[in-house]
């Protein structure tokens, strides 16, 4: 395999993961908005808890932040994942 065609890969695989997170925020929006409108008639009986959390990689060292420990424990989840695919990704073309 070529170095090139792996790098392309990559570039495609980061791009249409970009897109995805974009969409999935757009859906998200939609259907708050959607159930605001179905709920405006009505009283508000619960409070509507939210999440926010992410990760910011500087070289090997992770930051992870957020305010929900389930958020928290997904994004290291995700973080380990996304670390051990750039490691194979990386050691590819050596092993080919």
């Amino acid at each position: 395999m070529n170095t090139a065609y792996i790098i392309g890969i990559a570039v495609i695989l980061s791009i249409v993961l970009a897109l995805l997170g974009i969409a999935l925020i757009m859906i998200d929006i939609l259907r708050s908005h959607k159930e605001e409108d179905k709920e405006e008639g009505e009283e508000r009986r619960e409070e509507r808890k939210s999440g926010v959390g992410g990760v910011v990689l500087i070289g090997p060292v992770p930051i992870i932040f957020g305010n929900d420990p389930s958020i928290i424990k997904w994004a290291i989840v995700l973080t380990i994942v996304i670390v051990v695919l750039f490691v194979i990704l990386t050691l590819l073309p050596g092993i080919l």
